[in-house]
């Protein structure tokens, strides 16, 4: 851990003016090295020092009469004193408490050419004065910083390497501002403050730069996803720093990665929020119908134009009019030219939807994204993942049974067909946590008709190429 200062000083002095000091620093957000807050029982208090000298930007010194002549002290000068002639930039910020510059100047003259700040002053002066040279206003990190510690975000000191990854991020995404922005934040990504000028502006970005990175990671370790239930996606939004904020400011953005909670009853904060969409949505497609737009039409079910969004469209109890496939591809991939949302494969959502793991779900929705998946008939695999390649022999054996398929045959699913089949519903499983058979999930599989479906579309797609 770094620390913005370490604060030397004698004994005496803590009770009367140190320990008070030290508490106004870190109200004020400085990382401060102060043998309280830092030393517990059974520490080495030399190893503890030299700890905090070393990972310590300044060192505040704290000179009085009980200071000089002190063991502690003033071995923790000296090495303040090594930090500084080695140093391009001061390192030393000395503090006169009850003494005169003549009195430091007859015991340590290199000290005494430090210029160093007045206690008679009064601590909010001295803090004052402190937080100029630790906390220049000049710079984008500390304004960053102090944004992260307004929104609950505790990061490290400003020359932590941790900030350079933040720095990167913020000018990483080469589509920005373009018809493509969405596309370029990356899964629970949401834009960024514009780029500025000022410290201020830069500070802004840097922060909510380093925030994004900090939940885009906590999505992929907690595995968010469409099929996450909705009470741990509202979770996550809640106590994740940040977070909230940036959902409320682009809905659109967040439905795309958690679809699931525009089901009505699940948007726990958002509810109201899905609800005013909606029906902002209707009068904009109502407007669309009175003149005669044909917009969407090809997406629906009776190739008339939809009531509502695509997006908002499992808010609505008919679903916008729109075709299962059409509000199924949605779910999983998001819009064309919307952020990346999809997590697993194809084949993995199918068996999550045909598990108890969805049973939340109102059945009506449940059952249209089944029947959404079915039709849409893009679920076969070759191979399973880079980090597990399924069964030699075995796995891609289903595909390729149906691509012998001929027009006018019954297809019969053979044993090492079926094989192929649970094996990938098994890699589901484990992926997934679904807690069902393979056999059982296969068996659904087969009977709601997904490898029917995916006959006859191919068939029909043929049919249109002949």
């Amino acid at each position: 851990m770094l620390y913005d200062a370490f604060i030397s000083y004698a004994t005496e002095d803590k009770e009367t003016f140190v320990k008070p000091l030290a508490l106004a620093l870190k109200k004020s957000n400085v990382a401060v090295w102060f043998d309280e807050f830092e030393l517990k029982v059974g520490d080495s208090l030399r190893r503890s020092i030299d700890l905090g000298l070393s990972k310590s930007r300044f060192g505040i010194v704290i000179l009085s009469r009980a200071f000089f002549g002190k063991k502690w002290p003033e071995w923790e000068l000296d090495g303040l004193v090594q930090r500084q002639i080695s140093n391009s930039t001061p390192v030393i910020l000395p503090i006169r408490l009850n003494i005169t510059q003549e009195y430091i100047l007859n015991i340590s003259p290199s000290i005494a050419d430090i210029y160093a700040l007045r206690a008679e002053v009064g601590l909010d002066q001295v803090v004052t004065e402190l937080l100029r040279v630790i906390k220049p206003q000049g710079s984008s990190l500390v304004v960053a910083r102090e944004r992260l510690i307004q929104l609950n975000y505790y990061p490290p000191v400003v020359t932590d390497d941790w900030w350079h990854n933040a720095i990167e991020y913020c000018g990483s995404n080469s589509v920005e501002g373009t018809f493509q922005d969405a596309m370029g934040w990356g899964r629970w990504g949401f834009p960024l403050p514009p780029r500025g000028e000022t410290a201020i502006e830069k500070g802004e970005r840097i922060a909510w730069a380093a925030l994004q990175l900090n939940w885009q990671a906590m999505s992929e370790n907690e595995r968010i996803s469409q099929v996450s239930h909705p009470d741990i996606v509202h979770n996550f939004i809640k106590n994740t720093p940040g977070l909230m904020e940036v959902s409320n400011k682009y809905l659109p953005f967040l439905v795309s990665y958690a679809p699931q909670i525009t089901i009505k009853g699940y948007g726990g904060d958002f509810e109201i929020l899905f609800a005013e969409w909606l029906e902002h949505s209707y009068q904009v497609y109502a407007e669309k119908q009175r003149i005669k737009s044909t917009e969407g039409t090809g997406v629906t079910i009776n190739k008339t134009l939809p009531t509502c969004d695509e997006l908002i469209a499992l808010h609505d109890n008919k679903f916008g009019g729109y075709k299962p496939e059409t509000i199924a591809c949605n779910f999983v991939q998001g819009d064309l030219m919307g952020p990346p949302v999809k997590v697993y494969e194809n084949i993995d959502y199918i068996f999550w939807l045909l598990s108890k793991e969805s049973s939340w779900m109102p059945e009506p929705v449940r059952v249209y994204l089944i029947e959404g998946m079915k039709r849409w008939a893009v679920w076969p695999w070759f191979s399973f993942s880079d980090d597990h390649k399924g069964k030699d022999g075995v796995t891609g054996k289903l595909v390729e049974s149906l691509q012998k398929y001929k027009r006018g045959e019954k297809f019969k699913l053979n044993k090492i067909s079926r094989l192929d089949l649970e094996t990938r519903a098994e890699h589901s499983i484990a992926l997934l946590g679904i807690n069902e058979k393979a056999s059982e999930l296969c068996d659904k599989f087969i009977n709601i008709g997904f490898i029917d479906a995916w006959i006859e579309e191919r068939l029909l797609n043929r049919k249109k190429r002949v």
